[in-house]
C-alpha cells in the first residue's frame, strides 16, 4: 500500500486524472477508466492510513526489503510522511483536507531523523547499479541546470557581508567545470535549448552531476527527513498548528546538509546568513525554495512542488514548445493510451479541458502560494 501510494502519487501529479480504481486488475479490466485526481488523492489518504494501521505486528520481508531491510516501524513512518507530502499538495485547492490530513499524519508518526530516509540502496555490483551511474556510462551530455547552479551561487552571502561563499551543497550536487581546472568553477547549462545550441557550448564548459550523485552505488531517494521538516515548517507558517516555522525551517536545512555531508559549523553560518535567515514576511517562499533545493535528484517531486508554490520563478527555455511559452504545468498522456484505451483517455482529457502541457492538474491552482 505504501509503495502503491508513492507510485500513484507521482503518476497523478504529472498526468492528473489516471486509471486508479480500475488499475492493476489484469485481464479482468483491459481498458480501465480514469479517476479524477481529487478521488485519487482521497484513495491515497485511505491507503496510507490503512498501511499505518496494518503495520502493527507485521513481520515484514526481512532482507528482501531493499529499502528498510524488514523494519516495519520505518515503513510506518514512511507511510505517514507520504500522507504529510500529499496533504501539503492540497494547500490551495482544499486547505481544510490538507490541514486535517497533515495533523493526522504527524500524530501517527513521521520521519524524525535522516536514519528514517526512504532510500533504495543499489549494491553497485555491476548488475544492480545506480541508474544515474548507468546513464553516465553510456552518455555524458546531461549536465547541471544553469537555473539550479545560479540559485545556489546567489543565495548565500556571508554574515560579514561579502559574496564569497556559495551554498555548500553546490560542490556536492555538481562537479567543477573541466575546462577551467585547476580553478574550481561551477557553470550550469541553459535549460530548454535545441540540440545544436547545446552542443555548441561543449561538454567541458558546464558542470556534470556531482560524483556523489552519479556513483555506482548512489541510493535512489524516495523521500527524506529534510522534506518532512520543510512540510512541517510550512504547516506551522500557515498557522495550521502550534510550532516554530523558523526552527523547523532551520532544521530542514540542517537535515539536507547532513545528508550531503556538510559540516555543522558550515551549515550554521549558512542558516545565519542574510539571504537564508528566516523572515516571517517571506517565510513560505523561503521554505519552498529550500525544499526545492533539498529535493535534488527527486525530479518529479521538485517539479510538483514548483507547480504548487511557484517557487523558484522558473522560465521557459528558448526552444519551449508551449504556447504561450511557459514551463509546462503537466505532461501529456502516453501515445500508447490512444491505441489501447482511447475512449477512456478522451473522456479524461475532456474532463480536464484537453490536458495540454499548459493545462493544470486539479491541485495546481493559479492563485497565491
Amino acid at each position: 500500500l505504501v509503495m502503491k501510494s508513492w507510485t500513484f502519487g507521482i503518476m497523478t501529479d504529472i498526468w492528473g486524472d489516471i486509471p486508479y480504481s480500475d488499475a492493476n486488475k489484469g485481464r479482468g479490466v483491459l481498458t480501465p477508466t480514469y479517476d479524477p485526481q481529487q478521488a485519487i488523492y482521497a484513495g491515497l489518504f485511505t491507503d496510507l492510513k490503512a498501511a499505518n494501521d496494518m503495520v502493527n505486528g507485521d513481520p515484514g520481508y526481512g532482507s528482501a526489503d531493499l529499502i528498510y531491510g524488514g523494519n516495519m516501524a520505518e515503513w510506518k513512518k514512511f507511510a505517514n510522511s507520504l500522507r504529510l507530502r500529499f496533504a501539503l499538495r492540497l494547500s490551495k485547492v482544499d486547505p481544510a483536507t490538507a490541514q486535517t490530513q497533515a495533523l493526522a499524519a504527524i500524530a501517527d508518526g513521521v520521519f524524525t531523523s535522516n536514519a528514517d530516509n526512504a532510500l533504495l540502496r543499489w549494491p553497485g555490483d555491476g548488475s544492480s547499479n545506480s541508474p544515474i551511474y548507468n546513464n553516465f556510462v553510456t552518455r555524458d551530455d546531461q549536465h547541471m541546470s544553469q537555473t539550479l547552479i545560479d540559485i545556489l551561487k546567489s543565495l548565500y552571502i556571508s554574515v560579514s557581508g561579502s559574496d564569497t561563499t556559495f551554498d555548500p551543497r553546490l560542490g556536492v550536487y555538481a562537479d567543477p567545470v573541466i575546462a577551467n581546472l585547476p580553478a574550481v568553477t561551477y557553470v550550469g547549462a541553459p535549460n530548454g535549448l535545441q540540440d545544436d545550441s547545446a552542443i555548441a557550448i561543449g561538454l567541458t564548459h558546464t558542470s556534470r552531476v556531482g560524483a556523489a550523485y552519479r556513483a555506482i552505488g548512489t541510493p535512489s531517494i524516495l523521500m527524506t527527513y529534510a522534506e518532512v521538516l520543510f512540510d512541517e515548517a510550512e504547516r506551522a507558517a500557515r498557522g495550521w498548528t502550534a510550532g516554530d516555522p523558523a526552527a523547523l525551517y532551520a532544521a530542514g536545512i540542517q537535515a539536507s546538509m547532513e545528508y550531503n555531508g556538510i559540516p555543522d559549523d558550515v551549515t550554521a553560518a549558512y542558516v545565519a546568513s542574510p539571504r537564508v535567515a528566516y523572515n516571517p514576511a517571506t517565510g513560505l517562499q523561503q521554505i519552498a525554495l529550500q525544499r526545492w533545493i533539498a529535493l535534488f535528484s527527486e525530479g518529479t517531486e521538485a517539479y510538483s512542488e514548483y507547480r504548487r508554490t511557484n517557487v523558484p520563478d522558473l522560465q521557459a527555455g528558448p526552444a519551449a514548445i508551449t504556447n504561450p511559452q511557459i514551463v509546462a504545468r503537466r505532461l501529456t498522456y502516453p501515445v500508447s493510451e490512444q491505441s489501447l484505451n482511447n475512449d477512456n483517455l478522451q473522456a479524461a482529457m475532456s474532463r480536464q479541458g484537453g490536458a495540454t502541457l499548459t493545462g493544470r492538474v486539479w491541485w495546481d491552482t493559479p492563485d497565491t502560494p
